[in-house]
């Protein structure tokens, strides 16, 4: 569409964003890299006598890495745009899923590998998508940020099933190429032709609004800068409350199979729980996205995080079969609530001036939760031979932070009053 051009597509051009984006975050190395490892946790220990310790140490350097380049990567999605920055992240992603079944023999190498992946494809993350959709949407942003963030659910889903099958019918490497070849032959061409950056670059406005423009220009991006933000007592409220569930719930997850298997699950009925908690992030994404458009975020957030800790409980006290798919759907609803509440709280108190960056700090707490989770879940195991300590401590921390969720403010206004909801 040529800029100036009064015909309105049938279909707002934001909505093929998200489209775009829900395909970019299910590929993402969340879902391919870190999520992906404990279902090769146990044919990588049987082929080099690695314990879960050490291999779960590969999500520790993965997140810590992540952890330390997410404010750069979002540092250059504010300066250069989010497709220059998620092009060269997805590659970097990709080749290192190629790396790892080619090149791993010893222990190092698999850590390094994935320390490239966390630190080189950082901007393959939400936060370039964030970014984007909340240019695209204002008064919609919940419901699109939330049905953006399902695609990462996806990717949750489908990746246990295909990659379990891939290990079970021709080893574990074919699990590695099976999705280097996703992102490389899939990921980078959609990314790179079709992710638009702004409603501007079309001569649209956000939300597909015909309207003039009651206050500030649509390019014009009001909000705090850094240090403004790192004053404010919400955002370290926010910060302790990701930090403490990425802790918890990634923790959990790349332990989770291995867990159901000890107590005597099936691989494959195991991994089908995996399984569940991505299609149940899918649903909670988009529930959670219409929710917050509606009623105030924090409060949403209390149901929603308390969920989890009764699935942690639930599978503390021995969760197999029925009860295990159970707490994998309430474990779910965390999940897919964690993400989609960071991004759209980090817009309503903290604006879209530096959001790339303030939202790349905000992650930080969660890679910083989610490096220290998976490795201590595997120590308490290596020591106790059982996940029941670590399970209860989770419990009662995700119960803690889920009602420090009420000592949140009001919103702050960084636009016309009309387009934001309290």
């Amino acid at each position: 569409m040529r800029t100036g051009d009064k015909t309105q597509p049938r279909i707002f051009y934001g909505w093929w964003v998200v489209a775009v984006s829900v395909f970019g975050l299910s590929i993402g190395p969340g879902q391919f890299a870190f999520a992906s490892l404990g279902l090769f946790m146990v044919p990588l220990g049987n082929e080099f006598g690695w314990d879960r310790a050490q291999i779960s140490l590969a999500l520790t350097f993965f997140t810590v890495a992540l952890a330390l380049s997410l404010p750069i990567a979002g540092r250059g999605v504010d300066r250069w745009g989010s497709r220059r920055v998620l092009v060269p992240s997805i590659l970097v992603v990709g080749i290192g899923l190629v790396a790892i079944p080619l090149l791993v023999k010893h222990l190092w190498t698999l850590l390094v590998i994935f320390a490239l992946i966390g630190s080189l494809g950082a901007g393959a993350n939400s936060l370039p998508y964030m970014r984007t959709i909340a240019t695209w949407f204002d008064r919609r942003r919940g419901l699109a940020i939330g049905a953006a963030m399902a695609g990462a659910g996806l990717g949750y889903a489908y990746v246990p099933p295909l990659v379990q099958y891939m290990i079970d019918s021709y080893g574990w490497r074919a699990g590695y190429f099976v999705l280097a070849g996703i992102t490389l032959c899939m990921g980078v061409p959609l990314i790179a032709l079709f992710l638009q950056e702004s409603p501007a670059d079309l001569g649209l406005r956000p939300d597909g609004l015909k309207d003039e423009p009651t206050d500030a220009a649509p390019e014009t991006l009001l909000g705090m800068d850094r240090s403004e933000a790192l004053r404010t007592m919400s955002f370290w409220i926010l910060f302790l409350v990701f930090g403490v569930l990425a802790f918890s719930l990634y923790g959990l997850l790349p332990h989770l199979v291995p867990m159901l298997t000890d107590r005597g699950m099936g691989s494959a009925e195991a991994a089908l729980v995996a399984s569940t908690i991505g299609f149940t992030i899918v649903f909670a994404r988009v529930l959670i996205g219409y929710l917050i458009d509606r009623f105030f975020a924090p409060r949403v957030a209390l149901v929603f995080f308390l969920a989890s800790a009764g699935g942690i409980v639930m599978l503390a006290a021995g969760a197999v079969g029925p009860t295990a798919f159970l707490a994998a759907v309430l474990i779910g609803l965390s999940i897919g609530a964690e993400i989609d509440l960071m991004a759209f709280l980090t817009t309503r108190y903290f604006g879209l001036r530096c959001f790339g960056e303030i939202y790349g700090l905000m992650f930080a707490a969660l890679l910083i939760g989610t490096s220290l989770g998976p490795i201590a879940f595997g120590l308490v195991f290596e020591k106790t031979g059982s996940y029941v300590p670590v399970l209860i401590l989770c419990a009662v921390l995700n119960a803690v932070v889920s009602f420090a969720n009420l000592l949140l403010p009001r919103y702050r206004e960084f636009a016309a009053p009309e387009s934001v909801h309290t």
